[in-house]
This record gives C-alpha cells, structure tokens and sequence, in this order.
C-alpha cells in the first residue's frame, strides 16, 4: 500500500534572505535521533535539533556546517519553526500547506 501525503511547509524571514523547512517524516526522525545518541545511548538535544534543522531546510538547504556559523537569533528562529512543524501545540491547527 502506498500513501502520498504532502508536508507542511513554514517560510520565515531573516533579514533579506527567506527560509523555507518542511516537517520531518518519521524516517528523518528516526534518523536524527539515532544520530544524536552519545556513547552511553543518550539523544544529545542539541545535537538533535541541528539534525531536524538541516533535514528540514527546503530552500535554501543547511548542512550541520552552516548552522555552526549562523548568528544564534537566526538559529533560535530555524528551531522554532521546526519545533513548530513537527510538534505543533496542543490545540494548535494543523500547520498549513499552502
């Protein structure tokens, strides 16, 4: 059986230059979490949450690198918006496709 589902995407605005993130599928969740698990098996936060960023940006594309040299307001706001997609608060619509 085949699904086709499209994701939820959020523009944000850093001066000149927009962002765009998707939310992640379970399989990039998967992913970022197994990747950010220290010796002892633990899930290092910030190191999971620069994996979802970099698995989320669309356009333009972010690799672990780039965020390492972004200033930390731009940081905080790439976080949000994936926070924002991928575990939307309780109540909150269903984050917009458009």
């Amino acid at each position: 059986m085949s699904f086709t589902f499209k994701f939820a995407e959020k523009e944000i605005k850093i001066g000149e230059q927009v962002f765009t993130f998707r939310e992640l599928s379970v399989a990039d969740n998967d992913f970022c979490a197994e990747a950010s698990r220290d010796e002892k098996g633990e899930i290092d936060p910030r190191k999971m949450m620069r994996l979802m960023i970099a698995k989320s940006a669309v356009e333009p594309k972010l690799t672990l690198e780039d965020l390492l040299g972004v200033p930390n307001r731009a940081y905080l706001r790439f976080a949000e918006a994936v926070n924002d997609l991928n575990a939307p608060d309780e109540g909150e619509d269903e984050a917009k496709n458009d």
